[in-house]
């Protein structure tokens, strides 16, 4: 009797399968979401992968897009189900666009709603829609972007010829954060220009509220800053003749550093760059050459982080993490926006292996 029993239950335990398994086949698998706040509702959008008769019909549109809205975003993620036939598979998400109006007002809410979701992965993008709705830069797809929600990973994740305007933030550390009282955050902006999604400056945070942008060289020179810029070009006036210019891009990442000492904020910036295009007339076999261009660089960064220093003072927004940095080392709070900021760029041309530095 008892080796019909095991005999049983090794075949009930082989056979039952789990007890919330899905087929494949009755998922909307999400790939993107868009989320507005309109007439006091949410709106939000799945941009579902479709998967069926791919091989069937290769004109057919790779995704297709469910809408709905409700009071409150859990009403309005259920109401957008509603809206489908299958379940919706979220663990694939990629991207999440949110209006202004979300970023200024509900940024809170969103937040809430997405990290007690357990199907949805926190390494998704959230970026913002500038001067447009969220739903717009969504249903924005084509021949060439055929999956928004790719699109927008994939603009965020080249670094060519981009200039680095855009940060790699996931949610995830979005979040991590935002949840800090001494630190502020930014997310990615997202623009339509002539109907093509392009990259937009990052918008800054004070707080669960988005403040305002960045210029896109101010995001650009954060990046260096922030230690998270992978490649940048620069363009500056020929130190003989202000009415042409050279090219310059970085060899290697910069290296930047912020010490605290005392009232003080020293930045200091190391950066590794070489010639791309030269329309300078100088002569480029002597070492002066290239200290004069150094010099003219180190300038320009120089102002260029001031700007971003004084952007980010006027809108309270510490995404440099001035104040955590403070008070790491003294144990006590401090406002960043009453600090003094020193800053310093050493710049290195290399030239055909041979590396020219500037000697202070």
């Amino acid at each position: 009797m008892k080796k019909i029993f095991i005999l049983l239950f090794f075949i009930l335990f082989l056979t039952t399968g789990c007890y919330d398994y899905i087929e494949l086949n009755e998922l909307a698998i999400v790939s993107g979401i868009s989320i507005d706040y309109e007439d006091n509702k949410f709106q939000v959008a799945y941009e579902i992968l479709n998967a069926k008769n791919q091989e069937q019909s290769q004109e057919k549109e790779k995704v297709y897009l469910a809408k709905g809205n409700g009071k409150s975003i859990a009403d309005a993620f259920y109401d957008t189900s509603l809206q489908i036939a299958k379940t919706p598979y979220l663990a694939h998400l990629k991207t999440v666009i949110i209006s202004e109006e979300i970023a200024q007002e509900h940024i809170e809410e969103i937040i809430d709603f997405l990290i007690r979701d357990n199907y949805i992965r926190n390494i998704f993008f959230l970026v913002m829609a500038k001067d447009e709705t969220a739903y717009n830069i969504l249903k924005n797809h084509d021949v060439n972007n055929p999956v928004v929600s790719t699109a927008i990973k994939e603009l965020i994740d080249s670094t060519s010829y981009s200039n680095n305007i855009a940060s790699n933030l996931n949610f995830e550390k979005f979040v991590t954060n935002i949840i800090d009282p001494r630190q502020d955050t930014y997310i990615t902006s997202i623009e339509l220009k002539n109907g093509n999604l392009k990259l937009g400056p990052l918008a800054v945070f004070e707080d669960y509220k988005m403040k305002n942008y960045l210029t896109e060289n101010e995001s650009s020179t954060f990046n260096i800053l922030n230690n998270s810029s992978q490649e940048n070009y620069f363009k500056i006036n020929c130190p003989n003749d202000s009415s042409k210019f050279i090219v310059l891009s970085t060899y290697d990442k910069a290296k930047s550093a912020i010490e605290i000492e005392n009232d003080t904020a020293k930045i200091n910036t190391k950066i590794e760059v070489r010639i791309v295009e030269n329309h300078c007339e100088m002569n480029f076999k002597e070492t002066q050459t290239y200290e004069e261009l150094e010099q003219k660089l180190n300038q320009k960064l120089e102002h260029d982080a001031q700007e971003v220093i004084e952007t980010l003072i006027k809108n309270n927004s510490d995404i440099l993490k001035i104040r955590k940095l403070y008070y790491q080392k003294y144990k006590k709070d401090q406002d960043f926006r009453l600090l003094n900021y020193q800053y310093e760029a050493k710049t290195i041309i290399n030239r055909n292996g041979l590396i020219f530095e500037v000697k202070k």
